[in-house]
């Protein structure tokens, strides 16, 4: 059999894909008998040790000891963060005893979330143990691996000292050449990203190519034994590996770069595609959860798709001889010369965008489709950038001026293309998620328009043109398959925020977010609502409704409107609860003046003002016009939905007098109120809103309460939750729910906790 190696790595992926889909469970580690925050010891084995900055921009550092007190299961390392200011830092491989306190990683809470236990648990690590300290040390250390740290830290300290390098082009090449990312910026690591080049930055062949390989064929000219310019450059991979911290796309070139340089030794063809398989198969066996890191897949299908998707295209859109008869010159003009390399990048981009949409749909849910344009003008640079870069790690002072300057032409030339990309319209698809029924669909259908040919089959006789057309248009419906997903008819998420409000709702194709805020999670806009809004394929908010100006109402949203900035999901119109000049505070006024510098439309809206989105109405039953109050609670904006015979009643945090206002609203207009479908429950369940009058006014069937898991507030509070029973409500919690998220379907309603799904 040829390359028997691959069907048997595809027969043990699936056999592990199986054996996770039944114990993956096992995989992600509880802490035992503790609870977050609890302070206790560790002692153990550093394994590896990391430098990251902190908020003053000082080093601190971040150790992995493998435990020797305490069982964590398949889990290998504790991730220790020491303690600012801590002067001993210990060596790789001392015996240490370590205090601090225990801090699992957080459950991902809302559907396209970042999944931190499942991420971590990739590399092992079981939990966190923060605002750490050394106890005990015994001294000892593992001597290479010691001296690799110091060595990286040394290479690190050059390129920070170099004349012309930025602090930027320092922690790019740093990210580049050592593998360090923890002193990039973040708007230099979405810049990347979203410019769809950030696999320049990861350690990988690239890296092997020019590092492994230039120093193989520079041996091979001198007069040494071959067992030596063999072992010597895969000896310096391996060192090279260590120091940089071995992740899945570097363990998988160093391996293949191994099998390459070993089989004209045993006189052996290398075999790309079988060298890829045993560095699958190691990864695998190694580590199962791997089938879930998204490095991991990108890796392994980006070379997927440059040695088998790429020929395949290749053949399928051959150029056709024409005919007509060529002169001498033909072939001498500029655009003869350049189109075949334009058509070979083209072909070569979309390979890897069709071995990889698959990925970007599971993770990411976006597609910077200029990325084919702008990858076949950064990649050509990236071999001189690397070589420039390493010469700046081994120079200091006026020898690194030259390689400075060209490394920081190419980086400002990255920056500048990338800025030119982000904000041409239409850069980044929104595609949403996909889920594994309908990849699997993708690969069979783009499998067959790849690879199938009827003259293979006996009887059946069609004309290669007309062949090739049946496969191009295979490979553009597993596209549609894949990337296409109907829009919901009306679908109502609570999200996640913590302490705070977020609710985002879909009515066929319009969209609209009331409130995005929280107090007590970090980021919340780019960690929490933006993931969900990608994952929804939702690219633009036809409106974002503050309820009122409190940071948990609405810090997320100036994250979003900074993500608009730089090219992000759009909004198109910002609507602000009309009350007087006096009562509208800092917030307030900062979200006109961000909305205003971004030319967002701001309306603002009060009592028997109504808002269409879809087939949805909205009307807003408080604040009354010119409003004032002492308080932004009191003045919230509060909505009633209807569409169809659904109800919602959307109540931001009204308490007090705008409490009254909506009670008497309701009061006057008893059949517009009657049998309210859903109710937002006010200001995250505290017993001074939401009282019984008001509750047997509308009579909710359901009733959604969005707060922070231990919130210090103690919301929902009793005496709400007791109201709402007494009454027979059905109560979802997003502290223990996760995102609650309402589909309703030709009538039906049907809600879906997102941590019970998981």
């Amino acid at each position: 059999m040829k390359r028997p190696l691959c069907p048997v790595a595809l027969v043990i992926t699936a056999i592990v894909f199986i054996y996770l889909r039944i114990s993956f469970a096992n995989y992600l580690y509880e802490l035992p008998d503790r609870q977050d925050g609890e302070t206790g010891f560790v002692t153990g084995v550093v394994a590896r040790k990391e430098a990251r900055p902190d908020q003053s921009g000082e080093s601190l550092y971040v150790i992995y000891v493998v435990p020797q007190n305490i069982s964590i299961g398949k889990m290998k390392y504790v991730m220790c963060s020491l303690k600012e200011g801590d002067a001993y830092v210990p060596s790789v491989g001392e015996h240490v005893k370590i205090r601090g306190k225990f801090t699992s990683f957080k459950k991902v809470r809302n559907p396209g979330g970042f999944d931190s236990r499942l991420y971590y648990a990739t590399l092992k690590i079981a939990f966190k143990l923060y605002n750490a300290e050394i106890t005990e040390a015994d001294g000892r250390e593992d001597v290479l691996r010691e001296r690799l740290y110091d060595l990286k830290m040394l290479l690190e300290k050059n390129l920070d000292r170099n004349p012309v390098l930025s602090d930027d082009d320092s922690a790019v090449l740093k990210a580049m050449i050592l593998g360090d990312k923890a002193f990039m910026d973040d708007d230099i690591k979405d810049m990347y990203k979203n410019s769809g080049i950030m696999h320049i930055l990861a350690v990988s062949g690239l890296h092997i190519s020019i590092i492994g390989m230039g120093l193989y064929k520079a041996l091979r000219k001198c007069k040494i034994k071959p067992v030596f310019y063999t072992a010597i450059p895969i000896a310096v991979m391996y060192l090279y590996g260590e120091m940089c911290g071995v992740g899945s796309s570097s363990f998988r070139a160093i391996c293949m770069f191994t099998i390459r340089l070993f089989a004209p030794l045993l006189g052996r063809t290398y075999d790309i595609l079988s060298g890829l398989a045993i560095a699958e198969i190691l990864l695998v066996l190694d580590c199962p959860l791997y089938l879930y890191n998204s490095g991991f897949l990108f890796s392994f299908c980006a070379v997927i798709g440059v040695t088998v998707v790429r020929p395949a295209l290749e053949k399928l859109f051959e150029k056709r001889e024409s005919g007509k008869l060529k002169f001498s010159g033909d072939d001498d003009n500029v655009f003869c010369k350049i189109y075949p390399a334009i058509r070979s990048g083209f072909i070569l981009g979309f390979s890897i965008m069709i071995s990889t949409l698959p990925i970007y749909m599971s993770y990411y849910f976006t597609y910077p489709l200029f990325s084919l344009i702008s990858n076949m003008i950064i990649i050509p640079l990236v071999s001189v950038l690397m070589v420039m870069g390493i010469v700046c790690l081994f120079t200091v002072g006026i020898s690194g001026v030259v390689p400075g300057i060209i490394a920081h032409l190419i980086l400002l030339f990255y920056k500048g293309i990338c800025g030119v990309q982000t904000n041409l319209p239409g850069n980044t698809l929104y595609i949403g998620h996909a889920g594994e029924t309908k990849i699997i669909c993708y690969c069979m259908i783009a499998g067959l328009g790849l690879f199938f040919q009827t003259g293979r089959i006996k009887n059946i006789h069609i004309s290669s043109n007309i062949e090739k057309h049946i496969r191009r248009a295979l490979i553009a419906i597993a596209v549609a398959t894949l990337v296409y997903s109907p829009k919901p008819e009306l679908m109502i998420s609570a999200l996640y925020v913590g302490q705070g409000d977020g609710i985002v709702i879909e009515d066929g194709r319009e969209r609209i977010l009331i409130d995005g805020g929280s107090t007590s999670e970090k980021k919340v806009g780019r960690y929490s609502i933006i993931p969900y809004l990608k994952y929804r394929a939702i690219g633009s908010l036809d409106a974002a409704v503050v309820t009122h100006e409190d940071n948990d109402h609405i810090s997320g949203l100036f994250e979003i409107m900074d993500d608009m900035e730089k090219g992000g999901i759009r909004i198109k119109r910002l609507i602000l609860p009309d009350v007087s000049e006096t009562s509208r505070g800092d917030n307030y006024r900062k979200l006109e003046k961000r909305a205003g510098e971004l030319g967002i439309p701001v309306s603002y809206i009060s009592t028997g003002e109504e808002i269409t989105v879809g087939k949805s109405k909205f009307l807003c039953i408080n604040p009354d016009k010119g409003m004032t109050t002492e308080g932004a609670n009191a003045y919230s904006t509060v909505l009633l939905m209807k569409r169809g015979e659904f109800k919602a009643l959307f109540t931001g945090d009204v308490e007090e007098e705008g409490q009254e206002n909506i009670k008497e609203t309701i009061r006057n207009n008893p059949q517009i109120f009657k049998d309210i479908t859903l109710l937002k429950v006010a200001h995250h369940g505290s017993k001074y809103t939401t009282d019984v009058e008001f509750l047997e006014l509308i009579n909710p069937k359901m009733a959604v309460i969005s707060c922070g898991e231990n919130n210090t507030y103690g919301h929902p509070h009793e005496e709400t939750l007791e109201r709402l029973e007494s009454i027979g409500v059905e109560v979802y919690r997003t502290d223990e729910s996760g995102a609650v998220i309402i589909n309703v379907r030709d009538g039906v309603l049907e809600t879906k906790k997102f941590l019970n799904e998981k």
